[in-house]
Formats: C-alpha cells, sequence, structure tokens
C-alpha cells in the first residue's frame, strides 16, 4: 500500500446528512461487501483523511458560520459536480460559495497514511495526561515477557489498570502494525501512542516542547561559528565606519597579562574593551569573549581574541578599502590634550624645572657611602612627589576656573609671548603665589618627617645588608616612576610634548594611561619586565639577560652561562605568542583499570568514557572525537541521563592544588554546556546514578562514612543526604521500574534505600537476604532491567539475580567467571558477564541460567571492565585501559555465537605511569610515534588516522624512556629498575638483541646517535653511559660500553646528540634539573667548553634549558612549577613545553628573552614528555600517571 493516496468522495443530495462512515460501516450490507484484503485501518485512514480534506476546505472557502447559514437558504454546502456516470470528482475539484468548477484551478492534495492514523488516535488520547500515559508504559512492561511482548488482552487489561478507554478502531490499528508472531511489541506500541499524544495539544505536552533541554540540538561545528563570528564583526565595522586600534588593545593585554601565558580573565577584557572606547560591545562582545574562552574556565585567550579582531578588519578593509584611512583621519581629529605644565608661566615653569635639576644633581652626585645614598634618595623622592602633586593640582585648578574657555595656541604663538611679554594678571599672580607658599609648607613638613625616619632607623640599625641593596633597588625602580622621561622632557620642552601628543599613534586614552607613560621607548615591553623585576627562584645578571656574548641564569645558587649563537641578536626577538595553536585533536586511551560503569551510549550513537581529566564523546561511524574539558582534575565516575542527552561527570580532589576541589559537572552532550555544577564535596565523587525519567541524581562522596546524596538536577539543589558506614561503595543503581528504589554496593554491603521527595529523606528499606546462598566480601556491579529486577556481580564469580525490585535471590549462577565479576549487563532474553579473566559470557534468562556463548579478549588487554551496546555493535572496554569492539550475531541461539572482535581497536593505551615518548617517519608497523609506560606496555599510534597499530607487552619491564631509529626498526628503552633493553623490529614481529642492568638508579633518557651507532643512556646516577654497536669478525654485532661521561652533580634527564660530525665525531649535550648544561665529545668522552659549540646544530631539541629555550625558565611558570619537557620545530619556530601542572605551552622559537608570551593549554594532571610529529603538523604529549596520551593539531 502506498504511503500517500488520492481520495474521493462520494456524491449526495442535499438531504442526506449521512457521513463516510455511514456509507460504509452503516450496515451490515455495506461492510461485508468490503473488497477481500482491505483492512478496516485502510477505511479509517480514508475518514481521517476526508477530516483532514474538509477542515482545509473551510479555511480557504469560509468558515463553518457560512456554512450553516447556506444550509438556511436551502444550499449545500458542497456544489454537486456534474452528473457525469462514469467519473466522480476528486475532493480538491469540489468547491463551494456557487463557484463553478471551471472558475478555479484543482489542484491534487496527498496526505500522508501515517499522518492520518496519528491523527486520529491523537484524538482518542488527548484527554488523558503525561503521567497517565507514563503509567500505561509501566504496565505494559509488568505485563510484557522476556522479548517485550503482551497479547491484546493483556492490552487491554493495561488500559482498564490505567483507566484509558481506547475505541475498538484504535485497538485494531495498533493490533494490526505492531503484533506479530510472538505479541504486541510494547515498546514499539508506546513509541506510536507517545507520538501520538504529543500532537494532542494538551498544555502539558506543548510545555514539554518548550524545554529545549530534553531534546538533543544538532552538533555544532567550530569552523561555522567561527565564521558566522567573524562576518559579525565585520558587518559592525562597516556599519558603524569605525576600527578596532589593536596595538592598543595588544599593550593592554600584555600589561595585564603578568604571568606571560597569553591569557587574562574574562573582567579583565571587558575592562580593558570599555577603557580603550572600542566599538565591541552587547552580545557581540559576549560571544567573542566566550569563543577565546574554550574551557570555559573565565580565562580568555587574548592572542586568539585580538586575531578575531584583526580578521575581521583585514576583511572589512578588503571590501571596503577607504575604511583603512580611518585611523589616520581619526589621529587628525583627536584634540590635543594639554598637560599641567602647559598652561603655566614662565616663573612657575623655571622653577619647577629648578626642583627637577636638583633632584637630578642629587642623583648624579651619588659618590658618597651607600647608606647617606639611599636616604638622601629617599628624602628627594618624598620631597619631589608632594611638590609635583601640588603644583599639578594647583595648576589644573587654574586650568578649570580661568582657561575653560580659551583654546591651546600653537606653537608659534606661544614662542612669541614667551619672547614678548612677562606679564600677568594679578589674580594669577596671587594664586601662583599662594601655590608656591603651601609647596614651600609642605617640603617643610615633609622635612620634619624625613628627619624623624633617619632617626628611628638610626635606631634600629641592625638590619641585613640584603635589606639595604632591596631598598636601594626598590627607591631606583619609584624614582623612574615618579619621574619618568616623560615628565623630563615635558618641562624642558613643551613644544616637543606637543609634537608628541599630535603624531602619537594611540587613541586618546592610550596618550594619558599611566602604564604606557614613555614615547621614547622602542620596546614597549621594557615597562612589563620591570613588573616581573622581583624573581623569588632566580636572579639575572643584566636587564638584558646577555653578558656580552653569553646569556647568564641564576638559579637555587647555581649560575650557569650559554654562549649566544654566532650571528644571532636576542633584542630582534618577538614577545608576542605565535600565530599557530594547539588544538585538542585526539585523545588515545580509556580509564578501565580502577573505574567502573564508565562508558556510555548517547541519544545520537556516540560512545562517551573518560581519561585523565577529559570526557570523550566518539562518534565510531565517521571515526571522530569531541571532547568535554571543564574538568580541573581526575574524573572517577559518570551517568548518563535516560534522555540520552544529560551527562554528569565527578572529579576528585587534588592533593597539591586545594582550589581544585571534588565536584560534579552536569551537562549536555550536543551543546557541551554546563548546566550545573554540583560542589559541597570533601573527597573524590566516587559514584553517580539517574533515577530513570527523573531529574534525580546520586552521589557518593569517598569520605570515611561514605556519603551518599540525592540532587534535583533541575535545579541543582541537594534533595537529602545521608551516611552509608561501610568501608567501600563500588557502585549505585536505581531501579528503571520504581525510580524511587536506590541500590547501593560496595565491600561486604548491598543496601536498598527509598528517596521520599515530599519529606526530603533518604531511608534504608531492605538488606538482601541470601538464605543458604554464599555471600561475597564484594558486591562489585549493579544492573536494573525495565521489568525491575537486579542483577549483581561480586568477588567470588557468583551472578545472582533479584527479583522485581525485591531483595530475595531469584536467580543465579554460581562461579560464573574464574575470579570476579566486573560487569554484568542485560540484553534481550540474555545476560552478558565479563570478568577478570578476559572472558565474555552469555547466560540465557531461564530456569537453568543456561551458558549459551563466550568471547575471550587477548591476554595483552586484560581483563573485562565494561560492556556497552548499540544497535548490532557489541563495546568492550578493559582494564588495560583499551577500548574494543565487534558486531553482534543476528543468527542462531547466542548473540556472542560467532562472534569475532575487529581488528583495530576503538583506542589503546597504558594503565601506570607513562613518560616515554618518540616520534619517528612512518614505520613498516604504519605508526609514526610510540609510547612506553611502566606497566611494561609499548604501543604504537598513526597521527594522521589517529589510530592505534600495535602494541607489545614486556612482563617485569617498567619503562620510563624511549627512542627509535629513522624507521622504527630498532627501539632502545630504559626502565625504573637500570635496565638498558634493544629491540629489533621486523613486520609484526619483534626480537630481543640486549637487555642488561647496566645501573642500580632509574634510567630517565636514552638517545640514538644520528647513524645509530651510539646510545647514549642517562639517569639518576648523574652519568652518561655510551654504549656502541661493534660488528664482529663473523659478521655477528654486540653492543658495547664504550664508557661514562661523568661530571654532573645531579640527575641526567635529557640529552642531544649533534646533527653533523664535528672533526670526525659527535657532539652530545646533556642537561639536569638543577639546572645544568654540559657539552661532551661522543668518542672521547671529554667533556667541551661551551664556546666550541657555538655554531653546531643540533638532531632534537629535547634538552630543557638550552641558550635557545632560556627564555622558560624567565617565565612565571616556571615559578610556579617546574619544566618537565620541550621539543622544538625548527620549521615552524616554535617550541612546546610541558610543565608539572599539567601545561602545555607553546612559545616562538628560540625562546631566550625575558617576558616571552605563550600559548597555554590545559589536558593532563602533569605533562611528563611531549614531542613535535615528524611532518610538524601535530603535537603528543604523555601524561605520566594518568596515562593520556593527546594529540593536538597546529592551527
Amino acid at each position: 500500500m502506498d504511503n500517500t493516496f488520492e481520495f474521493y468522495e462520494m456524491g449526495y443530495n442535499d438531504g442526506d446528512e449521512c457521513s463516510l462512515e455511514d456509507n460504509y460501516l452503516g450496515s451490515k450490507d455495506s461492510s461485508d461487501s468490503m473488497p477481500l484484503g482491505q483492512s478496516q485501518a485502510q477505511i479509517y485512514n480514508r475518514n481521517a483523511d476526508k477530516k483532514i480534506q474538509r477542515n482545509q476546505n473551510q479555511k480557504k472557502n469560509g468558515s463553518n458560520d457560512n456554512r450553516a447559514l447556506d444550509r438556511k437558504r436551502g444550499k449545500s454546502p458542497y456544489n454537486p459536480p456534474l452528473r457525469k456516470p462514469k467519473r466522480s470528482p476528486q475532493a480538491s475539484e469540489l468547491t463551494d460559495n456557487n463557484q463553478t468548477l471551471e472558475g478555479r484551478k484543482t489542484e491534487n492534495v496527498t496526505v500522508n497514511a501515517e499522518d492520518k492514523t496519528i491523527l486520529l488516535i491523537s484524538e482518542n488520547v488527548s484527554e488523558y495526561s503525561r503521567q497517565r500515559m507514563r503509567a500505561l508504559q509501566m504496565s505494559l512492561r509488568h505485563y510484557s515477557n522476556v522479548d517485550g511482548r503482551i497479547s491484546v488482552k493483556e492490552l487491554n487489561l493495561a488500559c482498564q489498570d490505567n483507566n484509558i478507554q481506547l475505541n475498538s478502531r484504535v485497538l485494531q490499528i495498533l493490533q494490526g502494525k505492531f503484533e506479530d508472531q510472538h505479541g504486541v511489541n510494547i515498546e514499539k506500541l508506546y513509541q506510536y501512542l507517545s507520538e501520538a499524544h504529543s500532537r494532542s495539544g494538551r498544555d502539558s505536552v506543548m510545555a514539554m516542547r518548550l524545554r529545549n533541554d530534553l531534546e538533543p540540538h544538532k552538533d555544532t561545528n567550530q569552523e561555522e561559528k567561527d565564521a558566522d563570528l567573524l562576518r559579525r564583526l565585520e558587518e559592525l565595522l562597516v556599519k558603524d565606519n569605525t576600527f578596532f586600534d589593536i596595538e592598543a588593545l595588544r599593550l593592554a593585554f600584555q600589561l595585564k597579562d603578568k604571568q606571560k601565558t597569553g591569557k587574562i580573565s574574562n573582567d579583565e577584557v571587558f575592562d580593558i574593551v570599555a577603557l580603550k572606547q572600542q566599538p565591541l560591545y552587547g552580545a557581540l562582545l559576549k560571544a567573542l569573549v566566550k569563543r577565546c574562552d574554550m574551557d570555559n574556565h573565565n580565562i580568555v585567550s587574548w592572542p586568539e581574541f585580538l586575531s578575531f579582531l584583526e580578521k575581521a578588519q583585514k576583511n572589512a578593509w578588503k571590501k571596503y578599502p577607504e575604511m583603512s584611512s580611518l585611523p589616520e583621519l581619526m589621529k587628525s581629529k583627536t584634540p590635543v590634550v594639554p598637560e599641567a605644565s602647559d598652561i603655566l608661566s614662565n616663573q612657575t615653569k623655571s622653577r619647577l624645572v629648578n626642583r627637577l635639576l636638583k633632584k637630578g644633581s642629587i642623583n648624579r652626585g651619588e659618590n658618597l657611602n651607600k647608606k647617606e645614598k639611599s636616604e638622601k634618595s629617599e628624602e628627594e623622592n618624598k620631597e619631589n612627589e608632594t611638590k609635583e602633586k601640588l603644583a599639578q593640582h594647583e595648576e589644573m585648578e587654574e586650568q578649570k576656573e580661568n582657561e575653560k574657555s580659551e583654546t591651546i595656541p600653537q606653537r608659534e604663538n606661544q614662542e612669541s609671548e614667551k619672547e614678548t611679554t612677562d606679564e600677568k594678571p594679578e589674580g594669577r599672580k596671587k594664586d601662583e603665589e599662594e601655590s608656591e607658599e603651601k609647596i614651600e609648607l609642605k617640603e617643610k613638613s615633609t622635612e620634619k618627617e624625613n628627619t624623624n625616619s633617619k632617626k628611628e632607623e638610626r635606631k634600629n640599625p641592625d638590619k641585613e645588608n640584603n635589606q639595604n641593596i632591596d631598598q636601594e633597588e626598590k627607591t631606583e625602580s619609584d624614582k623612574t616612576q615618579e619621574v619618568s622621561p616623560r615628565d623630563i622632557t615635558l618641562v624642558k620642552d613643551t613644544d616637543n610634548s606637543k609634537k608628541d601628543l599630535n603624531t602619537d599613534s594611540g587613541s586618546n586614552e592610550n596618550q594619558t594611561e599611566g602604564c604606557l607613560e614613555n614615547p621614547k621607548t622602542d620596546d614597549i615591553t621594557d615597562n612589563v619586565e620591570e613588573m616581573e623585576k622581583e624573581v623569588p627562584k632566580l636572579t639575572i645578571k643584566d636587564s638584558g639577560c646577555s653578558d656580552g656574548d653569553n646569556l647568564t641564569l641564576t638559579k637555587n645558587g647555581h649560575t650557569i652561562e650559554f654562549s649566544k649563537p654566532v650571528g644571532y641578536d636576542t633584542e630582534t626577538v618577538k614577545l608576542e605568542p605565535p600565530e599557530a595553536r594547539l588544538k585538542l585533536d585526539w585523545v588515545y586511551g580509556y580509564r578501565g583499570n580502577d573505574c567502573r560503569n564508565n562508558i556510555h551510549v548517547l541519544a545520537n550513537g556516540e560512545l562517551v568514557y573518560f581519561i585523565s581529566n577529559i570526557v570523550v564523546l566518539y562518534d565510531k561511524e565517521n571515526h571522530k572525537q569531541r571532547h568535554y574539558k571543564e574538568h580541573t582534575e581526575y574524573i572517577k565516575c559518570i551517568a548518563l541521563h535516560s534522555n540520552g542527552v544529560t551527562i554528569a561527570t565527578g572529579q576528585v580532589c587534588s592533593k597539591h592544588r586545594p582550589h581544585n576541589k571534588p565536584h560534579i559537572r552536569i551537562w549536555r552532550s550536543d551543546t557541551l554546556q554546563t548546566t550545573h555544577v554540583l560542589e559541597e564535596f570533601e573527597k573524590s565523587v566516587m559514584c553517580l546514578a539517574f533515577s530513570n525519567s527523573e531529574d534525580i541524581l546520586a552521589a557518593v562522596d569517598n569520605t570515611p562514612d561514605k556519603r551518599l546524596t540525592i540532587w534535583n538536577i533541575s535545579s541543582g539543589e541537594l534533595i537529602t543526604e545521608t551516611e552509608v558506614n561501610t568501608e567501600l561503595i563500588c557502585d549505585i543503581s536505581f531501579n528503571k521500574k520504581y525510580p524511587e528504589l536506590l541500590v547501593s554496593s560496595g565491600k561486604e554491603h548491598l543496601q536498598w534505600w527509598k528517596i521520599y521527595e515530599e519529606s526530603r529523606t533518604l531511608q534504608p528499606v531492605a538488606q538482601p537476604q541470601y538464605d543458604n546462598y554464599l555471600k561475597a566480601k564484594f558486591i562489585i556491579f549493579l544492573e536494573h532491567n525495565e521489568k525491575g529486577d537486579l542483577v549483581t556481580g561480586d568477588s567470588n564469580g557468583t551472578i545472582y539475580v533479584w527479583a522485581d525490585g525485591g531483595n530475595k535471590i531469584t536467580n543465579f549462577v554460581k562461579h560464573a567467571h574464574d575470579g570476579p565479576v566486573f560487569v554484568v549487563m542485560f540484553y534481550k532474553n540474555y545476560i552478558i558477564s565479563g570478568g577478570r579473566d578476559g572472558i565474555v559470557y552469555c547466560w540465557l534468562c531461564n530456569k537453568n541460567m543456561d551458558n549459551v556463548g563466550e568471547l575471550q579478549i587477548p591476554r595483552s588487554e586484560g581483563g573485562i571492565r565494561m560492556l556497552q551496546f548499540h544497535d548490532d555493535t557489541f563495546f568492550i572496554g578493559t582494564t588495560m585501559n583499551s577500548m574494543l569492539s565487534a558486531e553482534l550475531s543476528t543468527k542462531g541461539n547466542s548473540p556472542l555465537s560467532g562472534i569475532q572482535l575487529d581488528p583495530v581497536p576503538i583506542t589503546q593505551g597504558h594503565y601506570d605511569d607513562l613518560r616515554g615518548l618518540v616520534v619517528m617517519h612512518e614505520s613498516q608497523l604504519g605508526g609514526d610515534f610510540l609510547t612506553a609506560g611502566t606497566d611494561g606496555v609499548v604501543c604504537w599510534f598513526n597521527t594522521e588516522r589517529r589510530d592505534p597499530v600495535c602494541k607489545l607487552m614486556l612482563k617485569g619491564m617498567q619503562f620510563t624512556c624511549v627512542d627509535s631509529s629513522f624507521d622504527g626498526t630498532r627501539v632502545v628503552l630504559g626502565t625504573k629498575n637500570g635496565n638498558l633493553v634493544i629491540l629489533n623490529i621486523e613486520g609484526e614481529s619483534s626480537s630481543e638483541v640486549f637487555n642488561n642492568k647496566i645501573t642500580k638508579d632509574r634510567i630517565d633518557c636514552v638517545r640514538f646517535s644520528p647513524d645509530y651507532t651510539i646510545i647514549a643512556v642517562g639517569g639518576h646516577d648523574c652519568s652518561i653511559h655510551m654504549y656502541h654497536f661493534v660488528v664482529k669478525s663473523d659478521g655477528s654485532f654486540v653492543w658495547e660500553m664504550k664508557g661514562k661521561c661523568v661530571g654532573h652533580r645531579d640527575p641526567v634527564v635529557d640529552i642531544d646528540f649533534s646533527a653533523d660530525l664535528f672533526n670526525d665525531h659527535f657532539l652530545l649535550r646533556s642537561c639536569t634539573n638543577s639546572p645544568e648544561n654540559l657539552y661532551w665529545n661522543a668518542q672521547s668522552l671529554d667533556e667541551m667548553d661551551m664556546t666550541e659549540c657555538r655554531e653546531v646544530s643540533w638532531m632534537t631539541e629535547k634538552c630543557r634549558i638550552s641558550a635557545s629555550n632560556i627564555g622558560l625558565w624567565w617565565s612565571k611558570l616556571e615559578q610556579e612549577g617546574d619544566i618537565n619537557c620541550v621539543d622544538v620545530c625548527t620549521e615552524s619556530n616554535l617550541i612546546v613545553m610541558g610543565d608539572s601542572y599539567g601545561n602545555v605551552c607553546l612559545y616562538r622559537y628560540p625562546c631566550d628573552r625575558k617576558g616571552m608570551y605563550c600559548h597555554m593549554y590545559h589536558g593532563h594532571a602533569a605533562v611528563h614528555n611531549v614531542s613535535f610529529s615528524r611532518d610538524g603538523h601535530y603535537v603528543i604529549s604523555v601524561g605520566g600517571k594518568d596515562s593520556c596520551v593527546i594529540q593536538w593539531k597546529i592551527v
């Protein structure tokens, strides 16, 4: 039967008031004469279609009142068609109001059959509320069997239980659509009824449609959002015919960005934009600020903010070239702002000049002893400060009173006035004399104060010399602030100051801004550098950070010098952050080692899981990831609402950062926007669970008493809380049939709870009745089905079934697994279980719980942590932090019959401390970087495909570092206990060619020479072990130790080889965290002078302290944390740094000046290694204890 039909209407006389239903169903004869095979539902569809057509005709041709009037006048509501016995007119051809068929153009109307049926059913269910319909759903599930089927009789009973009356016609339609050989499918039936009910027009249904938080939004594309934002900015500029003063904004942002991280707070951005009077405001400004705050931490990337303004302005100027002259026109129209000294008389100016010169002579006469010099400078500072303030105050008052109506004369007029006249009005003379008297009185008072302070200082002569030196430095900086070069030039030559004001490139407020007051300074960042003059952990020789041809750094009492490269000028290096930025592209790994119930499937089919402090949303069909990045510490648990969109994630508390407190974030998966942040937690949030179809969330705080809290996520309000008083909570779960019931499990703990919302209480209602069944020490996993049945898996390997919300065991599988059961799930008429043994079992839900299938995963993947289903796809999370997938069987007696795992895992990772990372050109295996961790696992990945390639596991090894040859055929690894391991990789096989314990201490770095014949090994024994590749006479080869490079005082953490030979041998440089940097001859193992290595280019740039990255050690980030790793991409002039606070920072290369800015990103708790990919398109970072590998794309 087609989806659309053409409908016909039988002609009838004016006196016939019967309907179509009477024509077809009014008598037995008509119904008995129906054609064979024509269903009753089809006739209903025709009737529904006729009703729709009549409504359409009413709208087109008049109201019902007009038709009633026509009837009174003896007219038919429809003019009958021409009487042709062979043809009946179409409904669309019928007209009223006495119009003829020939006078109107006819049209064919087709209506969807499903719409007609739903319209008919919606009329029948429109009188019932949403609550009544949900109650019907519960009853349907109650009567259904394991396959979700019921009989027609049970359908009638379910309707009767809830006082829902469905007429016989609707029941016949539903039976015809959803009944098969097993019965009526209740899920599809209720979904159909819900759709019909949604069209009923009830107020509650209409209100539900207004709640946009319940329906998934369309996936948004960030590129489209950025393009729209640029378009809006461009339209603003064109519409208002204005421009952005980007340089003024940049200078203001730099002054606010004291840590040089390229980020400032949202409020500071709003304040600066308002202060600089930029034509950016309202919703557009908020949208731009929000776009540049990608992590939603109220911290804005100001370089990105400026880049949007620059691009929009360039686009506007490109389309409208005349707009490019706006900045120059604005400068010419800017009025000259007079300084206080401009309106003074000649005598007052001369006196001020004499005072300033007097202070200058005092400064030039500082050849006395240090103590007297500091005392005099303090006195002069205070005197001049008060004099200048009083003078400026009086002069500005004069300007307000006497010069309101006067204009500023030109420079020529001022010169002529100075030469020709010295006359002044009597009032002005008196005002100046009064101001001078006030200044003299103030000077006397300040002299008394200074003499008193001198006496007090003489009484306390036991201050340290360091404090005196600090005080001298402070007074020197105070002088530069109080009497700036601009102040002196204003007094000596007022005319030149006017020139500067007229030609200043900034706006009016830029000219008067106190922090940007030196027009003669070539580099504006000198003022920024003065703001960071006091550095607690290091002191620097010379403000330029250089001493002749050397760069000098002193930290922790240790001074280190670096030679500048030949022909290199430090001053030419830009301080701004690079134009390139990083974007989180891919996250490898999954936290299955110590977290449970942590894989879910969203309404749109995406998988959601977490690792480190990132939630990953993975689209398997398109192989794409999205990321939720608003957590500040490790995520420990996750829960998904029944709507498939709302997600709750909980994080741990921080041991080292008290401001990172434990909390729960409620957010939407479609927009990645946070709706609520639930706090009031003391320790880590261990477990989460949503109530079925309710906005209720349960959470467990890992306090000693294990605090259980119940929250309303619609309002973010805490409903109630209680203490569980058990040692460990493993899982919590709401009953899907009885949403007020909650079950918790843990160590020797299984408890049923009931939530009383009216009284806002949570009460325990039952404990398990094991009777003669074996009670386990740990109940690990809980799962409910739609019927209210509970299934548990415990540490004994046993599975128990507790039926219909009860606390009695109704079925069980004894020792289902060899070891603990980690996960049990309901799937159709089966229970699927996984355990530490790495086997997935399928159990048939019958009296005997028969085993009908199994699946063994590779031993290298560990145990089964989590199972999840989506359509016919089966997802497996493992304890080795990998995620596997397989297609379920649709044939046979079991969904696991004949099942095979997909060849490529969804993701793979490490489950212990991860520090080893090396990039390579694509190897024979297809990977271009590999990682090695203390779990003994070596993983290969491909950056372009974003896929895991392969995994190698060496039991008992704890790898801390790794390096590889160019093509990946040789891999060298260092271990935590001092072993050196060398592997040969040939195709898909590997062989161990060297494995010896070379030191008692940990190995921290290994490095191949450019020809791969030398291996340098550095570690906690403070020396470098050199191994050479030696070919024997019989053709075999061995790795032999050549010797040690000894000279470091601390553990060696990084090593670089020279790219080329130097006098027939390679050079070596090494560094420590002290910091300390030494150079070596790789052949003789002798230490070399750093001046001999000034022209050397290095194969790698992994040493975290060198002449090219010394600027990192002057940054605020280094003062607050530790620099753990660096890498350089010379092609792009970029350097990336990872620190102990989890920051990945991108700088310009070389980075050898103080005050250099960076782009900062956060994804780990701590970054332990970082590298650019070989093609320079990506940055790879590894996070140590979080076992996470993150791939950043350079954009």
